[in-house]
């Protein structure tokens, strides 16, 4: 399966309309700009491209150090970001590899019908639509994901860590309350009072203190709603 186009081929040809007036209006991470744009020049209009394709092209690595830092390690957290938009759609096979296609009306379609890739020996593998990570999780733990809560949690990724709303959703199951509200509330908290393990956080394990959150100054955060 080709996974590059030609040199003089225009990535934003590819792109309907509609698609660039989203990136113009809603997006405002150059990275998540850079990663739909690769997938463009990569792919197409319709043709879905390797994950590590796209994470190892050299152009988007290298426009991926744009203060003069290396930010490449921020490409799977815009690759998310973009995915849970629906500007990209992520698809992956029975062996777990994935893809990344344009998220066009007509390339869902395509996709919600499983999408066959030419193979060795005649072996056609099928690739089927993936949902955001951050999505599934929610919908394991607190309920279904709504178009609104889709839009909420796509601002939350926009503002936070994927990692502390995949915490914050823990924390809510922990204390049995299962809505975005609440998790809304963490998130907001930890953002402005700090995380306890934040110096620490690659290794720490969080454990719940009700009495802290019960009774002291986080009270109001996780008081029950009336």
């Amino acid at each position: 399966m080709p996974s590059s186009a030609p040199d003089d081929a225009n990535a934003l040809g590819t792109l309907p309309a509609a698609m660039l007036v989203r990136l113009l209006r809603d997006v405002w991470d150059p990275l998540e700009v850079k990663v739909v744009l690769t997938v463009a020049l990569l792919g197409g209009a319709a043709t879905p491209v390797p994950e590590h394709d796209l994470l190892t092209h050299a152009a988007l690595r290298h426009g991926s150090r744009g203060d003069g830092s290396d930010r490449a390690e921020r490409l799977p957290a815009a690759l998310e970001l973009a995915t849970a938009r629906g500007v990209l759609i992520r698809l992956a096979n029975d062996d777990g590899q994935r893809w990344h296609l344009l998220g066009t009306n007509e390339n869902r379609a395509r996709a919600r019908a499983g999408l066959k890739l030419a193979g060795a020996a005649g072996v056609e593998p099928v690739l089927r639509p993936e949902r955001p990570n951050i999505f599934g999780l929610y919908e394991q733990n607190v309920g279904l994901v709504t178009p609104i809560i889709a839009d909420r949690l796509v601002d939350a990724l926009e503002r936070y860590p994927e990692a502390w709303i995949a915490e914050a959703i823990g924390e809510a199951v922990g204390y049995n309350r299962r809505s975005w509200r609440y998790i809304q509330r963490i998130l907001e908290n930890w953002a402005t009072e700090g995380r306890r393990d934040e110096t620490n956080r690659g290794t720490a394990t969080r454990t719940l203190d009700r009495e802290k959150h019960l009774r002291g100054k986080y009270a109001s955060v996780f008081r029950r709603d009336d």
